[in-house]
């Protein structure tokens, strides 16, 4: 029996003991970085002196607990509460809690941790887990977003001339010459202490904001003075800034950049921006109260991708009742993950952007990660019908949504309607877009190896009308595993009209994407390519409400994989 008990005793610690299942950056949830396949590389990277969070089990109580004031302790909820130490460098450091729960929690990492490879230790309850591993350095921020999962718009204040400020939204944009403050973590290490106010110290070095492609000099980078462990950076909107309600932007402070977020931006006198989906004011308004909306969204996509050795084709998306971030969600995962919205380069002109990890190439959409509410349209497929009689098929997936691929292909020029029977939410609907001639990249064997010097893209096709548009793009990717603060990515866009047929990409800018000429320790890869798109409007009858956008697209592209010269 005494046996039997002392077994069962040890069963109980096995149980209680914390387990850390990751630690990331506790604005952006960023990850290390992955190769060309998107398998990581490395381990996360935690700065000096930021907030971090630890997802995992048994690592305190079953219901959250924060710190009930400053100065932050070493143990939350009690002496023999949650504890996190960091050993680094031959030193041990204890982080300082700001919540503690049994399967996440958030700490300030101590300034004076050692730079350098790190474990990591959760105890609580007299039980200590296993170590994980992280890299302590320098510099690694993160945006605080306003869906608190690392991605799309951030919460950041609007100041319109001497007004209260705003909080940044659809309905409440930035506008060229306003005065933005956004919140993060993670800039890097103060002198004072990290568990009290520390006020408005500079921190960082050559802190640059950078938005649809234009780089911003903040007017101050650094801790907001009240709160341990957050940063702010103070900047103004520029005069020639792209507008809409979804313009790309990061920071890059120390050499290293923040993931790729967006902000509101409106032109001058305009209360509200511009969405991709043509939503109305009052629209805009209704997600930005936590309303939500019934959108249908599909994508049309025609690319040849060198990496998976030839073509691919086919038709996706669904009908989808979304708030804000579901909204923002479908555009994302779909319409700019499958090329049919370009970046917002100056039209026969180039930008370069800083970027945490760059990519190429198409995934398969995951539509849960969208969220929201499907609303189904047909049990079981959809069409696509083009000239010539040309069919394929979309099928229903088990997860969600439609899912179509081409084999063979049959998207061409034309006129070309996707079709549904009808279902239980949606009705039966007609799509229509028409596609314009095949996208030819025909200089593209020139390219394996991306000199320095200029380069005249040539090209046939894309052309459907005066407006439409070819991007030219590039990649380069460089991860240093022994020294995260050595790892670099740049990527370049121009636009030119599709009608022009060929375009030179200045040496310039090529210049500034890093060589794929590695050190060792380091992996490296790059893309090169070309893409067109455009977006059309369609309307469906729903069994209950009314369809608020009906969104059909098409994105093609002509991607390599390359190396930059050195």
């Amino acid at each position: 029996m005494r046996y039997l008990a002392f077994l069962f005793i040890l069963t109980i610690s096995a149980v209680a003991q914390p387990t850390i299942g990751g630690i990331v950056n506790g604005a952006s949830y960023a990850v290390s970085p992955t190769d060309s396949s998107g398998n990581p590389i490395g381990n996360n990277n935690v700065a000096q002196g930021a907030i971090f969070v630890v997802f995992g089990t048994n690592m305190g109580p079953t219901s959250l607990v924060q710190a009930s004031g400053l100065p932050l302790g070493t143990s939350l909820p009690a002496s023999n509460g949650t504890s996190v130490s960091i050993t680094s460098g031959g030193q041990t450091v204890s982080a300082f809690l700001i919540y503690s729960s049994a399967l996440q929690l958030a700490a300030i990492l101590p300034s004076n941790a050692p730079i350098g490879a790190a474990t990591v230790t959760v105890s609580y309850n007299g039980q200590t887990s296993a170590p994980a591993s992280i890299n302590v350095v320098q510099s690694a921020f993160g945006l605080f977003t306003q869906n608190s999962e690392g991605n799309g718009p951030i919460i950041a204040q609007v100041y319109v001339g001497t007004a209260a400020p705003v909080l940044m939204g659809l309905t409440a944009p930035a506008h060229p010459g306003d005065t933005m403050v956004i919140v993060g973590t993670g800039l890097g290490a103060i002198s004072g202490p990290d568990n009290m106010p520390p006020g408005a110290v500079q921190v960082g070095s050559n802190v640059i904001v950078t938005i649809g492609g234009i780089q911003v000099t903040p007017t101050y980078a650094g801790r907001t003075p009240q709160f341990p462990g957050e940063d702010q950076i103070n900047f103004v909107v520029p005069a020639n800034v792209p507008t809409g309600c979804y313009v790309p932007a990061s920071v890059t402070a120390s050499g290293q950049v923040s993931q790729d977020i967006v902000l509101s931006i409106a032109p001058a006198g305009s209360s509200t921006c511009v969405h991709p989906f043509g939503l109305s004011a009052s629209q805009l308004a209704k997600l930005d109260s936590g309303g939500t909306l019934n959108i249908g969204l599909f994508q049309v996509l025609r690319a040849f991708i060198a990496a998976l050795g030839g073509s691919i084709e086919g038709t996706g998306g669904l009908f989808d009742n979304v708030n804000a971030n579901g909204a923002f969600q479908m555009y994302n995962r779909i319409l700019v993950a499958f090329g049919a919205v370009s970046y917002p380069a100056p039209l026969n002109g180039c930008v370069v952007i800083p970027q945490q990890n760059t990519g190429g190439g198409f995934t398969v959409p995951n539509f849960t990660a969208i969220g929201g509410t499907e609303l189904v349209a047909d049990p079981l497929l959809l069409t696509m019908n083009g000239p010539g009689n040309a069919s394929g098929n979309v099928l229903r997936q088990t997860t969600g949504g439609y899912l179509g691929t081409f084999l063979p292909p049959i998207l061409g020029p034309g006129s070309w309607t996707l079709t549904g029977n009808g279902g239980v939410d949606v009705g039966a609907f007609n799509a229509n877009i028409t596609l314009p001639a095949n996208l030819n990249w025909t200089n593209a064997g020139n390219f394996m190896t991306v000199p320095r010097s200029a380069l005249t893209i040539t090209w046939s096709g894309g052309n459907l009308s005066s407006s439409s548009v070819v991007t030219i793009f590039g990649n380069s990717t460089v991860i240093n595993v022994q020294d995260p603060s050595k790892t670099r990515a740049m990527s370049f866009y121009c636009e030119a009209p599709a009608s022009a047929s060929s375009f030179m990409v200045p040496a310039s800018i090529t210049q500034q994407l890093p060589s794929s000429t590695t050190a060792a320790g380091e992996t490296a890869y790059g893309t090169l390519g070309i893409t067109t798109g455009n977006v059309g409007s369609f309307t469906a009858p729903l069994t209950k409400g009314t369809l608020d956008a009906g969104v059909i697209a098409y994105g093609e592209a002509y991607v390599l994989s390359v190396k930059y010269a050195q």
